[in-house]
């Protein structure tokens, strides 16, 4: 597919490299040269220095011919307006980063009176994220399919842990309605069999349906999160205080931030929660406003190396549930995850969203990709399709259809209900399944059967 990027930042950056992978013609427009040439270099692909929302920029860029024309500048309004001029020029689908709540009103959200056909807001997205992991603090992530029916969720084993030394196979006797569909063991991840013993300092992921894993949550340990400290008042808090509030959690808030103009602007928009004028990064900041006494604490600031030094201290003092935002994944690199409890990348969070739409519309009309989500810092891809008409797997069982290794059929959804599945399990034409798979970049659901 022939797609135009406008931007070249953080997310514009990691979406290219994620086009390109997945071998399409991508065309990167972005003003500043510097970061032009540095992004076009570096993955090998076509860029315009320019406005994107100039209408001769778009022409040299070939617009008519565009089949996906996405806008993520730093600036919700060129954003808008280019993506609005695009569709006016050709482009066949338009997607756009609006990241300011301003722009959270009905007539985006609801009316989309735009036309736009994806709104991406990282930091909405990454606020709902972060909603799942305060009701989930026994799980390091929690992902959801099939409009919430279905969940994944990642859990560490430690050496205390009822599971440890259980097989496979004495898990699903024991929890019959769950899969447990990946392992990661010593840095290496495996999809595993019935054989495979869950040992200490596992990793386990764990798929199924949402009352089913909320008892295995509180199996593996019951702790729930009463109160919570959030350091920095920017974007991502904002919107998660509003979910938390919408959703009627009885939690005791706290935030700290050290830009006073904010911390004000909180203190208003939110006069039921506590907040601190200070800097929470700050080790006297913390013990003076007792963080090692909340449940849970989610570092947000715009200042990645604080959010990790922070968290690494938060660490320290025994918080339980440790939520970092890192945005720059060169950081990830560096730093040794074990050290925290969950580690948010926003940028990954929107560039998995676009990416999800994108493949929905490479496919073709015998499987639909219906959601995208990686786990486990990108190593493992979690995917939902849709058996359609013409499927060749349709009427087959799992046990005859050719499955290429690292990849697993972790659920059936059949008319509402969910089917953790066996070898004499059907596909049925509207079935949806849920697939958890190593390899990279599957587009298509006949990219799982062996050639």
């Amino acid at each position: 597919m022939k797609i135009i990027v406008v931007g070249g930042g953080k997310v514009g950056k990691a979406l290219c490299r994620s086009l390109v992978d997945e071998k399409h013609d991508v065309i990167l427009i972005e003003e500043n040269e510097t970061v032009l040439n540095h992004v076009t270099k570096r993955l090998d692909i076509m860029g315009i220095a320019g406005n994107g929302a100039n209408f001769r920029i778009l022409e040299q860029a070939d617009i008519q011919n565009c089949d996906i024309f996405i806008a993520i500048t730093d600036k919700d309004e060129v954003n808008m307006v280019a993506a609005v001029l695009a569709k006016k020029m050709g482009a066949k689908e338009t997607i756009v980063r609006v990241r300011n709540p301003e722009y959270s009103n009905a007539y985006f959200k609801n009316k989309n009176f735009l036309g736009f056909s994806l709104v991406v807001n990282p930091e909405l997205l990454t606020a709902r994220y972060i909603a799942n992991m305060v009701d989930f603090p026994n799980a390091l992530s929690v992902e959801h399919f099939v409009s919430g029916r279905v969940m994944l969720m990642e859990f560490k084993i430690l050496d205390s842990n009822k599971l440890c030394q259980m097989s496979l196979n004495q898990f699903r006797k024991k929890f019959s309605n769950i899969v447990i569909c990946a392992i990661e063991r010593k840095h290496e991840l495996i999809i595993p069999d019935g054989d495979d013993i869950i040992q200490p300092g596992d990793k386990i992921f764990v798929t199924g349906n949402r009352i089913d894993m909320i008892h295995f949550h509180n199996f593996v340990k019951n702790k729930m999160i009463k109160s919570l400290m959030i350091i920095g008042a920017g974007r991502i808090a904002y919107y998660l205080l509003n979910i938390l509030k919408a959703t009627n959690r009885h939690l005791q808030v706290k935030v700290i931030e050290v830009d006073p103009k904010k911390a004000e602007l909180f203190s208003q928009e939110f006069p039921h929660i506590h907040v601190v004028q200070g800097d929470g990064t700050a080790k006297d900041i913390l013990l003076e406003e007792s963080a090692a006494n909340y449940d849970a604490i989610a570092t947000l600031t715009g200042v990645d190396e604080e959010n990790i030094i922070a968290s690494m201290f938060l660490e320290t003092l025994g918080v339980q549930k440790n939520i970092t935002k890192v945005n720059r994944t060169s950081l990830l690199e560096i730093i040794n995850p074990e050290q925290f409890s969950s580690i948010i990348t926003p940028k990954n969070i929107a560039v998995d969203s676009m990416m999800h739409f994108i493949r929905g519309r490479v496919n073709a009309q015998d499987s639909n990709l219906d959601a995208l989500h990686h786990v486990a810092n990108g190593r493992i891809e979690t995917l939902q399709f849709e058996i359609r008409q013409a499927n060749k797997m349709a009427g087959k069982t799992l046990s005859s259809l050719k499955l290429k290794s690292d990849v697993l059929i972790a659920a059936i959804i059949r008319r509402g209900k969910t089917i953790f599945p066996t070898g004499d399990d059907v596909f049925e034409v509207g079935d949806k399944i849920v697939v958890i798979t190593l390899r990279k970049n599957i587009t298509h659901i006949y990219d799982l059967l062996k050639r």
